[in-house]
Order: C-alpha cells, then structure tokens, then sequence
C-alpha cells in the first residue's frame, strides 16, 4: 500500500504547538475574567459606602445641625465590616450656623482598606 506524502494526520509536535497556544489563550481569557470579577467587588464595595454615607447625610437633614459641636463624632460599625464617621466643621466665621458636615465610611476590601466620602453643607 502507497501513501501518498502529506495526507497523514497531525504529528505529536504540531498537537503540542496547537495545545500549548489554546492553553495561552484560555488563561488569558481566565485572568481577563478574574480580573472582572475582582474589579466588580470593588465596585459594589464602593457603592455600599457611598450608600452608607448618603444615609447618614440624610439623617443629618432632620436634626438640628447648628447645635451639633464641632468635631469628629464617634465611628459607628456598620454590617458587612464598614464603619462611618461624621465630621462637623463651621467653615465660615461670618455664618456661625452654617455646618459642613462630612461622612466617610471605610471598609477593608479585596485589594485592602479602602474609604468613600460626602460632604454637605448645611
């Protein structure tokens, strides 16, 4: 029986070549995608806190801010290991009512602690 050159199949090199390419391409594809899903996390982390602070600013809109002293209030803790803390400050002299109130909330996330804040001016 003749053969005729080039009609074999694939020869165990060509196979390794091919299968080392595709496992390239699919860890590529595999970091792309965790690399999402880390950068999601972070995100949602990121939106929590800003949550968190526009709560506690809204609060802020019921209570007689001009009473409120000067200074850091205490750190609360929040679910998911977030804590926020209000600042109050009288920027200006000339209105002694006037309070700039500042929230931040921070939190330890995938890539370490990470904060957010708001301020108001009230």
């Amino acid at each position: 029986m003749s053969r005729i050159r080039g009609s074999g199949g694939f020869t165990l090199i060509e196979v390794v070549i091919a299968s080392l390419l595709m496992a390239i391409i699919v860890a590529g594809i595999a970091v792309f995608f965790l690399h999402i899903v880390r950068n999601s996390q972070t995100m949602d982390q990121m939106t929590k806190g800003l949550q968190y602070c526009r709560e506690q600013l809204e609060e802020m809109r019921t209570v007689d801010v001009a009473s409120l002293p000067d200074g850091a209030q205490p750190i609360e803790s929040l679910p998911d290991g977030f804590q926020r803390q209000v600042f109050v400050s009288s920027p200006y002299i000339e209105y002694p009512v006037a309070k700039l109130i500042k929230c931040r909330v921070t939190w330890s996330g995938p890539e370490g602690a990470d904060s957010t804040s708001l301020s108001i001016l009230f």
